[in-house]
């Protein structure tokens, strides 16, 4: 693979053992950005049972106190990551970790829904500026291949290890200290991040002016390896965060779990995540980058049949742990894997819009996760019981959000869970309908991404 001009301009100009220290310091503060950033999802799906409980809230408004957090994220990592291609990478990193930690606080604090979207908006403000540079900061500070492809294995794993730790420590924090503990976990995680960089000047320095270029959006859209990567981040990050918001309210709502065992349970997705990113950088040296991504496709299409075997009838805890694992295991081949194959699709000066728009296309495949599941069980709720006396589309909108005992009172209980269930299991054949188009898309991929060729 060969780029125009060297990326490690941006450290150039430092000692070699300084530049090392430079090196492991930016890969460190990126990791624990994205592991924070991970983290936040995992834990605001597992905290939303509580949530929902204290303040009362139908699937609509659960929804958007994931997604006013993905939306502002969303709408502000293009413009950032164009702005850190002009500005640097540093003085944009340490606004975001500020930002995202205040954002966390409001949240944290939040006496209502409104404060609450409010504060979880503002920490999606923070994550677009750190993850529009602090991705985009490894390609400029490895040049060498092999290095490069280890780093960005260490960044797949950082997401992996996010979301086990949030999925983990927030299913306790929620048990123990309810859901204000489980939203405040990143907090520490970006401060740490934080003090690294501030501790090493030569951490996600910027490259000298001269350097920094206005790159249009039309080169990136012009570019047919970095557009696949896009499509295929798009397709697995839908189906990898539906697994993390509906498995468990499914295990919550259908079986009764408290949110302490479900962490437990949610470990078996996620633990597979933390070592496949790594494993991933070394396979993709002995087999074929289509190959590799197909598998990853395939794995997680099994895992989610196992689940919807699992689901049908009476839960079998084992098969659906089984599910869980596959499906976990598959999203991890895939995780660092399109990352380098879109960052590494362009040339240097480019990284951080790259990180920009390829991170949009993630957090609209966050968005999606959230609504396609949502609106399958709510559509077969509303079709199984909007006729009975006494069902409002408010009712049938608790119960898609999980809530069975809202028609206790009818005596329409059981009907409700059957419904639910039912919803469930289409919406795991929506997720696979996803999957197959992952598994085709994988064909075109080349095995060395090459800012200077197109497909």
């Amino acid at each position: 693979m060969t780029f125009p001009s060297s990326p490690d301009t941006a450290v150039a100009d430092q000692a070699p053992c300084n530049r090392d220290r430079a090196k492991i310091a930016t890969l460190i503060a990126a990791c624990a950005t994205m592991g924070g950033i991970a983290m936040t999802i995992t834990t605001a799906s597992i905290a939303l049972a509580g949530v929902q409980s204290e303040l009362q809230l139908g699937i609509d408004q659960l929804q958007w106190v994931l997604n006013s957090f993905i939306v502002s994220y969303a709408l502000l990592l293009l413009p950032f990551g164009a702005w850190s291609d002009r500005s640097g990478q540093r003085p944009l990193f340490v606004w975001g970790a500020v930002v995202f930690v205040v954002g966390a606080a409001v949240a944290v604090l939040a006496g209502d829904v409104t404060w609450l979207m409010a504060g979880r908006a503002f920490q999606g403000i923070g994550a677009a500026l750190l993850t529009a540079t602090a991705p985009a900061a490894l390609t400029l500070a490895f040049s060498n291949e092999a290095d490069r492809k280890r780093a960005f294995g260490y960044l797949g794993s950082s997401g992996g290890i996010g979301l086990a730790l949030g999925a983990l420590l927030a299913g306790a924090a929620s048990s123990w200290f309810g859901w204000r503990a489980a939203l405040a976990l990143p907090i520490p995680v970006m401060i740490a991040a934080l003090a690294v960089v501030c501790c090493s000047p030569g951490a996600l320095a910027s490259r000298p002016r001269s350097q920094r270029a206005h790159v249009p959006m039309r080169a990136l859209l012009e570019n047919r390896s970095f557009m696949l990567s896009c499509l295929l981040c798009l397709l697995f990050t839908t189906v990898w965060v539906a697994l993390f918001i509906y498995a468990p309210l499914h295990m919550q709502a259908v079986d009764g779990l408290d949110p302490r065992s479900v962490g437990g349970l949610m470990l078996a997705l996620l633990l597979p995540a933390l070592i496949m990113p790594v494993v991933v950088s070394r396979l993709v040296l002995i087999f074929k980058i289509s190959a590799v991504l197909i598998g990853g496709f395939l794995m997680i299409a099994a895992g989610l049949w196992c689940m919807h075997i699992a689901w049908t009838g009476a839960t079998s805890r084992t098969l659906e742990v089984i599910g869980l694992v596959v499906c976990g295991s598959g999203a991890g081949a895939l995780y660092g894997l399109v990352d380098y194959i879109g960052l590494t699709a362009v040339p240097a000066e480019q990284a951080g819009l790259a990180a920009g728009a390829f991170n949009v296309v993630r957090l609209l495949g966050d968005i999606l996760a959230a609504i396609i599941p949502g609106a399958v069980v709510l559509y077969v709720v509303k079709a199984a019981l909007a006729s009975h006396i006494g069902v409002t589309n408010e009712v049938l909108s608790e119960i898609a959000a999980g809530d069975l005992r809202v028609v206790d009172h009818l005596g329409l209980t059981a009907q409700a869970r059957a419904e639910f269930v039912d919803g469930m299991l289409w919406a795991i054949g929506a997720l696979l309908t996803l999957t197959a188009l992952g598994v085709v898309a994988s064909f075109k991929a080349r095995d060395s991404p090459d800012p200077s060729t197109r497909l």
